[in-house]
């Protein structure tokens, strides 16, 4: 469309060009003024730096290494479901400032309750409910290339009233914040972790990490490095052993999320160009990510190894489709594999407190759900199932021949009623459906890590939305007063069979995983 000029009022009465001049004057005063008032709200002086005060909507970003320097970062840095789905954030402000807990978590259980959240309330109102957080706070400074840098959403100032006001809440918290950085195009992880040679990066990025938990008094640090290409496999696990070997000597844990795995029958044998030595994949997700992630070495070094067990079912309408996030059944895949390699007492869960909702038979995109979308999907017309055996469910709707986004996938599902709850509904003339996380669920999940002696289980995320119920649950939990369940047996030790060197997946995301490649079920970023 071309630019047109302004129409013109006949009957307006005409301006002398001092008149015009004055108005424009006054103007500009005038939103001075307004930027000025809203500055200085906005701003604070901090010994000397002027650093951004908290916004509860879009968190702060400043890079504690060079505040003359900081830059804001997109939500998407900051985020971990990048790229699967936005947070369910919320504006409300909490009534309850001076909020005090009628408990605290017992430090002697043996299952521990932690949670990453990017959701202060959240983390204020709860923090009694867990025995460990990780506030979401951390990311690398630069994009294809690194300086060792961090970026935190939270001032520095922000860092030591929060720190210090979680603990007033629950003095026995660990707070252990992560550093998280998904890899993609625009986003490497190279340089920090000493890859093209640059081992004085590497290195002053363990420095930069060391100072933080010291000077914020943290508790340990969380390595959140995800989507990684093999050929960083061994820089990885160089960078990690020299960092926890640093944390540890200054008397804190360190922790490392680490992609779902499931195992597989046969061993084979990966060559990555780069490494000094083939990757053996005795499991089935041969793409970027769990191929980097040598559950056995880290946990050699690390205090806590939190496997991000969710994204089975991706947001994405190609192979599986819908389905629930986090099944038992295919948790106990990855609990299988995981606890020949990782001690008990080191290994965690990573649960999902949110699920997709699908539509069945039209085009639109899937989304998040949270517990104020199956409130809002409640009030109206719909069915309500749990536990949910989809195949069941096609051979009763007779809408089924037009659910074309679930039913072509039908065989995933066979055999099999998962303990996730699902909403069928319609609405603006399509078909939909929606996996949930309820207590009744999330109970089910905890029992079957319980049953396996984990260490324990970590949220992803921690959000104000989340269902109420499972903190209730969680109170008893931390308490120690949950019913005890029975321990599984220990699993014999199965002779692998070794094939031949495959060589690497390219670029394969997990959302593009099919089911019969995982089998048993699949995983998260």
């Amino acid at each position: 469309m071309s630019e047109q000029s302004p129409i013109q009022n006949p009957y307006a009465p005409k301006l002398t060009p001092m008149a015009k001049y004055s108005m424009l004057f006054a103007s500009w005063v005038f939103l001075s003024a307004v930027s000025f008032y809203l500055g200085m709200n906005l701003m604070q002086k901090e010994g000397g730096e002027l650093v951004l005060k908290d916004n509860p909507s879009k968190p702060t970003v400043v890079s504690e290494a060079d505040s003359a320097t900081a830059t804001e970062t997109t939500d998407a840095e900051i985020t971990k479901e990048n790229p699967f789905l936005e947070p369910k954030q919320t504006n409300e402000v909490s009534d309850d400032t001076n909020f005090v807990p009628s408990f605290l978590p017992d430090e002697n259980v043996s299952f521990r309750a932690s949670a990453w959240s990017t959701d202060w309330t959240a983390m204020k109102k709860t923090v009694h409910l867990y025995n460990e957080i990780h506030p979401f706070i951390y990311t690398l400074k630069g994009g294809l290339t690194n300086n060792g840098e961090l970026i935190s959403s939270w001032s520095s100032t922000s860092k030591k009233e929060r720190v210090a006001e979680l603990r007033t809440l629950n003095p026995k918290v660990k707070i252990i914040p992560t550093i998280f950085r998904w890899e993609n195009p625009k986003e490497k992880i190279s340089e920090n972790i000493g890859m093209n040679g640059r081992k004085d990066i590497r290195d002053h990025h363990i420095q930069v990490i060391v100072s933080e938990v010291v000077t914020y008094d943290y508790d340990g640090i969380d390595i959140d490095y995800e989507g990684m290409s093999c050929d960083k496999k061994e820089k990885f696990e160089e960078f990690f052993a020299l960092l926890a070997k640093e944390i540890h000597k200054k008397g804190k844990l360190i922790s490392v999320a680490v992609h779902p795995k499931t195992p597989s029958p046969k061993t084979k044998e990966m060559n990555c160009k780069g490494l000094a030595k083939p990757i053996q994949l005795d499991f089935r997700e041969n793409w970027r990510g769990p191929t980097t992630h040598d559950y056995a070495f880290l946990a050699k070094h690390a205090d806590r190894v939190k496997i991000m067990a969710y994204e089975l079912h991706p947001r994405k309408y190609h192979n599986p489709g819908p389905g629930p996030q986090a099944p038992n059944v295919w948790l106990k895949d990855i609990i299988s594999y995981a606890k020949k390699r990782v001690p008990t007492n080191k290994l965690y869960m990573a649960i999902p407190t949110y699920g997709y909702d699908w539509a069945l038979n039209c085009k639109s995109s899937a989304k998040a759900v949270y517990h104020s979308d199956v409130l809002r999907i409640k009030s109206g017309t719909h069915k309500n199932r749990q536990p949910t055996d989809i195949n069941k469910i096609l051979n009763e709707e007779n809408k089924v021949a037009s659910w074309k986004n679930l039913s072509k996938f039908s065989d995933i599902h066979k055999n099999r009623a998962y303990e996730d709850p699902t909403l069928w509904y319609t609405s603006g003339g399509c078909d939909r459906v929606a996996f949930y996380m309820n207590r009744k669920a999330f109970e089910e999940k905890m029992n079957l890590l319980r049953k396996y002696d984990l260490g324990g289980f970590s949220f992803w995320q921690l959000v104000t939305d989340n269902d109420p119920e499972i903190n209730v649950y969680l109170s008893q939990l931390v308490q120690g007063k949950v019913p005890p369940v029975e321990k599984a047996k220990e699993e014999p030790v199965e002779e692998v069979e070794k094939e031949d060197t495959v060589q690497p997946v390219k670029k394969k995301e997990p959302e593009t995983i099919t089911h019969n490649k995982v089998k048993a079920k699949v995983k998260k970023i």
